[in-house]
């Protein structure tokens, strides 16, 4: 029984610096280490800042350039972190099927978003220069998640 739990162990296991080399390719490192719809939401955020850039005035290209940039390393320290918590069994303990649940909702309304940001484009009933100047919006809900999550977490741990 031992040894069969030793073998379990080690197939979980993941290796942080592959994970981080992996996620060179962006999503990738979220798909290594069992996350498939973060490595997808990954890959879509990463493909809607190119085609923003691509799509932005010289000022707004900039802005985006730099979110391309910012996201792209981010998703790499992610994925690194997150390597090294499953083989320190954090995530195990913390109840993962809850976490994997939201994220996959919050992964849910983001590509939502994006989806009706870039329909109201085609019809004509936004620009994509409109677009640049909302892309504060992005970290607000980025913010707003974290600030919740952390009340969450605070809510679980004093009862």
């Amino acid at each position: 029984m031992d040894n069969n739990q030793q073998a379990h162990k080690a197939q979980k296991e993941k290796s942080p610096s592959l994970a981080a080399f992996l996620a060179i390719f962006p999503g990738m490192g979220a798909m290594y280490n069992g996350n498939i719809i973060k490595g997808i939401t990954y890959m879509l955020i990463f493909a809607v800042l190119i085609v923003l850039t691509d799509n932005a005035n010289d000022p707004d290209g900039v802005v985006f350039g730099l979110m391309i940039a910012g996201f792209f390393i981010y998703q790499i320290i992610d994925s690194y972190n997150e390597a090294s918590k499953i083989n320190q069994n954090i995530l195990a303990e913390e109840n993962p099927a809850s976490q994997k649940e939201d994220l996959s909702l919050f992964s849910a309304v983001v590509v939502l978003l994006i989806g009706i940001v870039f329909q109201l484009a085609n019809f004509d009933l936004l620009t994509y220069r409109q677009v640049t100047r909302l892309w504060p919006l992005v970290l607000i809900v980025f913010g707003i998640k974290i600030v919740y999550d952390y009340f969450k977490k605070e809510e679980k741990k004093n009862g």
